[in-house]
C-alpha cells in the first residue's frame, strides 16, 4: 500500500523547501554581519520568509489530507516501541512544520533586530505584501523587543529540533529500505505522475525565489502636471533621489508631481517656481524599498502626501540666467535647497540642480537605522525639469 500522489507530492516539497530554508537561515544569519554581504543577506531574508510562510501553507494541507486519508500501515515486524517512535516523530515534525513557521512570522512582525527597531515588510517572492501577525504599532518597545526575542530564540532553537527530528526519520526509512528491505521508504516514493507535481512545484518554488530579488518596484502610474495658468512641464522632466543601500547604489524618482512654473518679465519678482511631490511615487525598481518607503519612519504617507519645495529667492547670473534657491518640507521638517540653475530661453525653461538631503534633518529612516549602518546618511536629489511657455489666448 502506497500513500496517495497529493500526500508524496505535498512531502517532498515540504522536505524541500524545509531542506533549503535550513540553510538559507544559517547562511544569511552570518552573512547579515559582513558589510560586503549585507545586500544579498537582505534578499536572502525575504525568500527565506517566503519559503517559511510556504511550508505553513503547505504544512496545514498536508496535515489535512493526512486526517482525511488513511496512511499506509507500518510492517507488521515492526516492535511496538518503533511503532510508537515513528508516530512520535511524525507528530513532532508535523507540529514542528507548523510551529516553526509561525514563530518566524511573529518575530518579523514584531519589527524587531537586537536591541534597535526593524520596520521591514515581507513579501512574498515580491508578488504582494504579507500581513504581519499582530499591529507593531499596538505594542509598546520593550513589548516589542520581548516578543522579538521569545520568538527569535524559539524559531532559533526550534529550527535546530527539526533538523535533527529529520535526520532521524531520514536515517529510519534508509534503514527501513537498506537493512529491513521493506516498503516503508518506497510507500512514500514518489512516481512519475507525483515526481512531475514534486518538480513542478520545487522549480516554481526555485525560479519565484530567483526573481523575487530581481522583480521591479510597485507599478506606480507616472504623472507629472503643471498648474493652471503655469509653463507646462515636459514628461520627461524628473525628481530623483540616490544614495546606497546595504552597501549597493540605488536611483529612485518621484512619478507623481506637479509644478508651477511661471515668468512674467514685467513683474516685480519675474520667475517663480514651487513643487508639490506625492511620497507614495516613490520608487527605485526594488520591490522592497517600494514597499518601505511610505511606512510612518521614512515617508510616512498616510499623515504627509506630499513634500513641497517653494523657491524663495531667485537671483540673475552675471552671466545670464537665474540661480534659484528654497525650501523643501518633507514631514513638516523645512530643509533648504541651494541654488539650482534656471535658464528661461524664449518659449523654454530649464531647472537643473543637485542637492543632499541629511536623513537625520528629514526624519527618514531614523528608528531603524539612526547610525546609516544600512542607509547612506546623505540622500542626493536631482533636480531636471523643463518647460515649455503656455500657448496664448
Amino acid at each position: 500500500m502506497r500513500y496517495t500522489a497529493v500526500a508524496i507530492a505535498l512531502h517532498w516539497a515540504i522536505a524541500a523547501a524545509i531542506f533549503v530554508n535550513l540553510g538559507l537561515g544559517w547562511w544569511m544569519s552570518r552573512a547579515i554581519e559582513v558589510a560586503e554581504r549585507q545586500a544579498a543577506a537582505i534578499a536572502a531574508f525575504q525568500i527565506h520568509k517566503s519559503l517559511g510562510l510556504t511550508v505553513l501553507v503547505l504544512s496545514v494541507l498536508r496535515l489535512a489530507w493526512r486526517l482525511s486519508h488513511r496512511a499506509p500501515p507500518l510492517p507488521a515486524s515492526m516492535p511496538d516501541w518503533q511503532r510508537w517512535a515513528a508516530r512520535g516523530v511524525q507528530g513532532a515534525l508535523y507540529l514542528l512544520m507548523i510551529v516553526v513557521p509561525l514563530s518566524g512570522w511573529t518575530y518579523v512582525s514584531a519589527q524587531w533586530r537586537g536591541d534597535a527597531p526593524l520596520h521591514v515588510p515581507t513579501l512574498w517572492f515580491g508578488l504582494f505584501g504579507v500581513p504581519h501577525v499582530f499591529d507593531a504599532t499596538a505594542v509598546d518597545a520593550a513589548g516589542r523587543k520581548a516578543i522579538a526575542a521569545r520568538n527569535f530564540t524559539a524559531h532559533l532553537w526550534l529550527a535546530w529540533s527539526m533538523a535533527a527530528l529529520l535526520a532521524v526519520h531520514a536515517a529510519a526509512a534508509l534503514r527501513h529500505h537498506f537493512l529491513h528491505r521493506d516498503d516503508v521508504l518506497t510507500s512514500m516514493a514518489p512516481r512519475r505522475g507525483a515526481g512531475l507535481v514534486i518538480g513542478a512545484v520545487v522549480l516554481a518554488l526555485i525560479g519565484l525565489a530567483s526573481v523575487s530579488g530581481m522583480r521591479g518596484g510597485v507599478d506606480r502610474a507616472p504623472r507629472i502636471a503643471s498648474a493652471a495658468g503655469g509653463w507646462i512641464v515636459d514628461s520627461g522632466s524628473e525628481i530623483a533621489f540616490s544614495g546606497t543601500n546595504a552597501g549597493t547604489p540605488f536611483r529612485g524618482r518621484f512619478t507623481r508631481w506637479e509644478a508651477d512654473l511661471r515668468f512674467n518679465p514685467l513683474a516685480p519678482n519675474p520667475i517663480t517656481a514651487a513643487a508639490t511631490i506625492e511620497t507614495a511615487s516613490a520608487t527605485d525598481g526594488d520591490t522592497l524599498h517600494d514597499e518601505t518607503l511610505p511606512l510612518p519612519e521614512w515617508f510616512d504617507v498616510a499623515r504627509y502626501p506630499t513634500a513641497r519645495f517653494v523657491a524663495t529667492r531667485i537671483s540673475p547670473k552675471p552671466g545670464g540666467g537665474h540661480t534659484v534657491e528654497g525650501a523643501l518640507t518633507i514631514k513638516d521638517r523645512v530643509i533648504p535647497v541651494p541654488p539650482m540653475d534656471l535658464v528661461v530661453d524664449g518659449d523654454e525653461m530649464h531647472i537643473q540642480g543637485r542637492f543632499q538631503v541629511d536623513r537625520t534633518e528629514a526624519n527618514l529612516g531614523m528608528e531603524s537605522d539612526p547610525l546609516s549602518e544600512y542607509v547612506s546618511r546623505r540622500i542626493t536629489v536631482e533636480i531636471d525639469v523643463r518647460a515649455r511657455r503656455p500657448a496664448g489666448p
